[in-house]
């Protein structure tokens, strides 16, 4: 007897549960401003493959100074894979020889 008020519940919410956003294009990261990355991370959620993520890095030649480095995390990823795959590289060659 609970099964069927239980199912309707359920039934009701997904209907009127938000529409699921259709696919969006990968942003353009490294041109956005601060305030254009806030506002695209507000549409999307944390779990998101195009949510963008900024990273401080040193620059090259000064000491002292700092810049921001804005990419998805897909971009961020692909990254990480292709600087594991250049090491890797490099132990084999040293191990070959």
């Amino acid at each position: 007897m609970t099964f069927i008020p239980l199912m309707i519940t359920i039934l009701v919410q997904a209907a009127s549960a938000p529409p699921v956003p259709s696919e969006i294009p990968e942003p353009d990261a490294a041109s956005m401003s601060w305030a254009e990355v806030k506002a695209f991370n507000a549409t999307v959620g944390p779990d998101h493959r195009y949510r963008i993520r900024c990273r401080t890095v040193a620059v090259t030649g000064s000491l002292v100074k700092r810049g921001q480095v804005c990419r998805t995390t897909t971009e961020w990823k692909r990254l990480d894979e292709m600087g594991n795959e250049a090491a890797r590289m490099v132990v084999e060659e040293g191990r070959t020889q």
